[in-house]
């Protein structure tokens, strides 16, 4: 038999006799593979905490309890917050219809600006018309407490979560941001008719749902606000 390599350099081999031939196929046909079987059959057990001791796992666990109760007592402070931020806004709405039943304020909105002074927007309002109306809302104590600690609580509460994502966040990170209709109506819109949350049906029964699902349905209120920030 010839073979040529790969260097074109021929070589000669011989070519096994028909009695090699059937000795090989025999030896092939008689081979067989044999699993290896364990020598022993104890069972294998999985180290979960392999290097960690039992103080390290204890500290770890008291934190994540540390950190689930400041955030429940942060949610607390944010849902007493947003209550009392729309029951002053409306509040001060009324009385100012009532002095001018001539004023729209159906569209009109609450934020802070980025020194944290109240601000009003409308676009049915002249900018003497708001002007105005901040002047009287800057006197307002009870409502700048309110959306203060409802920006603050809010920035807690994520830092909580996620301490590395929203590490250079500060009480003051979200004013301009947040205007207090548009944040409240897309807080209702987490619950769905037919979906979770489908039982509360008001405003106000919304608004007073046990505070986990307050804290979860006003993160996804804030989603694209909060992304701007991450």
């Amino acid at each position: 038999m010839m073979e040529i390599n790969r260097k074109n350099i021929v070589n000669s081999q011989q070519a096994p006799t028909r009695g090699a031939q059937s000795s090989l196929k025999q030896q092939l046909k008689e081979s067989q593979l044999q699993p290896e079987v364990p020598l022993t059959s104890a069972k294998v057990t999985l180290q979960t905490h392999v290097g960690v001791s039992k103080e390290d796992i204890k500290t770890a666990e008291d934190e994540a309890k540390r950190v689930t109760l400041a955030y429940v007592d942060a949610m607390e402070k944010v849902q007493k917050a947003l209550k009392t931020s729309l029951s002053e806004f409306e509040r001060f709405k009324t009385v100012q219809t009532d002095k001018n039943p001539n004023l729209d304020l159906r569209d009109l909105d609450l934020y802070q600006d980025k020194k944290g002074n109240l601000k009003l927007s409308s676009g049915k309002l002249s900018a003497a018309q708001v002007n105005n109306l901040e002047t009287v809302l800057s006197g307002n104590k009870k409502l700048k407490d309110a959306f203060t600690q409802l920006h603050s609580g809010i920035v807690e509460g994520l830092k909580l979560r996620n301490s590395y994502q929203y590490a250079d966040l500060n009480a003051s990170s979200l004013n301009g941001s947040i205007r207090l209709n548009e944040l409240t109506e897309q807080y209702g819109k987490q619950f769905h008719p037919e979906g979770f949350g489908q039982e509360y049906k008001t405003l106000s029964e919304r608004l007073d749902v046990d505070v986990g699902l307050f804290g979860h349905f006003l993160s996804e209120a804030m989603n694209p606000t909060i992304r701007t920030f991450a």
